[in-house]
C-alpha cells in the first residue's frame, strides 16, 4: 500500500515536471551547450598549458647558401614550429596585426660568412614567455648548424636533465567542463522544484494532498525522489556526453582515471547535495518568482567560487580558500580525485563528507521553515 501511494506521487510529480518544458531544456540542454562550446572555446588554451603552442614563424631565406637552407629546413620542419608561407603583399607590420604569425626569422646574404647574423622580428604582443623560448629554440638550432652538430639536445642531455613529474593537478577540458557543468545544471533543480511546490501550495494541491490517508513523509518523499532521480540521470547523460560526443569533436579524450566506479557513490552523494539545495530554496522563498532567482543566483555564485567558471587550479591562492564555502567545489574536486590521482574512495571520503554535511543542513533547515499547508 505504501509503496503503491508512494509510487503514484512519484509519477505525479515527474508529470508534473515532463510538461514544464522550458525546465526540462534548462536541466539537460543548457549543459550540454555549456560543455560544448566552453571545450571547444577553450580547446587552444589548455592545448598551450597541457601541450605546449606551436610556435608559427615565417622563415625568409635571402642566402639561399647550403648552410643557410639547412638552418631553414631544420627550422620549418622542427615539431614545436608551424611554417607560414608569408601572405602575398604583407608586410610584417601587417602580418602581426592580422594574426599570422608569432615571429618573422630572416637568414640574410652574408650568413655563411659570419658577417651577418639570422634576424628575428616579434609580434609585440606575443607572451614574453613564449618569446624567450622562441628566441632559445632558434638560437639552439641556429648553433647546431655554424658548429655542425646533429643534435644540440643530445650533447646538453649529459649535463642537465629534466625530472618534472606528469601534471596531476591539471585537467583535460573534458575533465573540467564535463563534470562541473553538469553539477552546475544538477544545482538548477532547485528552480524546478521549488516552483512546482509553491504553485502546489497556492493552488491548494498540496492542502487536498494531505484531505487523503497519505503520511506526511510519504509525500515530502514523493516530491523529493523524483529530482534526485533526474540529478543522477543528468550526470549520466552529461558523461556520455563527454565520453561519446566531445572526445570526437576536440583534440582530448576524456580519461576517467583508473577507479571510475568511484563515479557511482559520488554522484549520489552531490545529488542529495543538489536535492537538499531544491527544498532548502523551496522552504525560503515565498513565491515562484522569489525561488526562480533564489535558485540561479545561489548557483551562479557557488559555481563561480567553486571552480566551475574557472579551473581551481588557475586560481589566486585567495580564491582557491574562498571556493571551499561552494559545495560545487567539493563535488567537483572529488570528480578530479577520480580522473587525474585515480585517488581510492577514503580518499574521497571527506568530500563526501562535506558534501552530506551540507544535504543535511539544507534538509534540517528547510523542515523547520516549510509550511506544507
Amino acid at each position: 500500500m505504501i509503496l503503491r501511494q508512494l509510487k503514484e506521487l512519484i509519477k505525479k510529480e515527474i508529470l508534473i515536471l515532463l510538461r514544464d518544458r522550458q525546465t526540462i531544456l534548462l536541466l539537460f540542454l543548457m549543459p550540454v551547450a555549456l560543455i560544448l562550446f566552453l571545450s571547444l572555446a577553450m580547446e587552444g588554451v589548455w592545448a598551450d598549458k597541457l601541450t605546449g603552442r606551436k610556435i608559427q614563424l615565417v622563415i625568409e631565406n635571402e642566402s639561399n647558401s647550403p648552410q643557410a637552407n639547412l638552418l631553414a629546413k631544420k627550422i620549418k620542419t622542427h615539431k614545436l614550429i608551424q611554417h607560414i608561407d608569408r601572405p602575398r603583399g604583407m608586410d610584417n607590420d601587417q602580418i602581426f596585426a592580422d594574426g599570422k604569425a608569432h615571429a618573422i626569422v630572416t637568414i640574410p646574404k652574408g650568413f655563411d660568412e659570419g658577417d651577418r647574423p639570422v634576424e628575428m622580428y616579434f609580434d609585440p604582443v606575443i607572451d614574453a614567455g613564449y618569446k624567450m623560448a622562441t628566441r632559445s629554440l632558434i638560437t639552439s638550432i641556429t648553433v647546431e648548424v655554424v658548429m655542425g652538430i646533429d643534435n644540440l639536445d643530445t650533447v646538453i642531455a649529459g649535463l642537465l636533465i629534466e625530472k618534472t613529474k606528469p601534471s596531476r593537478e591539471f585537467p583535460s577540458p573534458l575533465q573540467q567542463n564535463v563534470p562541473a557543468y553538469a553539477i552546475f545544471a544538477m544545482f538548477f533543480i532547485a528552480i524546478p522544484m521549488s516552483v512546482g511546490f509553491l504553485k502546489e501550495k497556492k493552488d491548494g494541491t498540496l492542502q487536498r494532498l494531505f484531505t487523503y490517508p497519505v503520511n506526511t513523509n510519504l509525500v515530502i518523499l514523493g516530491k523529493i525522489i523524483p529530482y534526485y532521480l533526474i540529478n543522477i540521470f543528468q550526470f549520466v547523460l552529461m558523461l556520455l556526453v563527454g565520453v561519446y560526443v566531445m572526445s570526437h569533436l576536440i583534440s582530448f579524450s576524456f580519461h576517467l582515471g583508473e577507479h571510475p566506479w568511484h563515479m557511482l557513490p559520488v554522484t549520489m552523494v552531490v545529488a542529495a547535495a543538489t536535492t537538499g539545495f531544491g527544498v532548502l530554496v523551496a522552504a525560503l522563498a515565498r513565491t515562484p518568482e522569489q525561488s526562480s532567482t533564489l535558485a540561479a543566483t545561489g548557483a551562479i555564485l557557488m559555481g563561480v567560487f567553486g571552480g566551475i567558471m574557472m579551473p581551481h587550479v588557475l586560481m589566486p591562492v585567495v580564491m582557491k580558500k574562498l571556493a571551499m564555502i561552494s559545495p560545487m567545489y567539493w563535488a567537483h574536486q572529488a570528480y578530479l580525485d577520480i580522473f587525474l590521482r585515480d585517488a581510492a574512495l577514503v580518499a574521497i571520503l571527506p568530500k563526501l563528507i562535506v558534501l552530506t554535511l551540507f544535504a543535511g543542513i539544507c534538509f534540517y533547515v528547510a523542515g523547520r521553515r516549510v509550511q506544507w499547508i
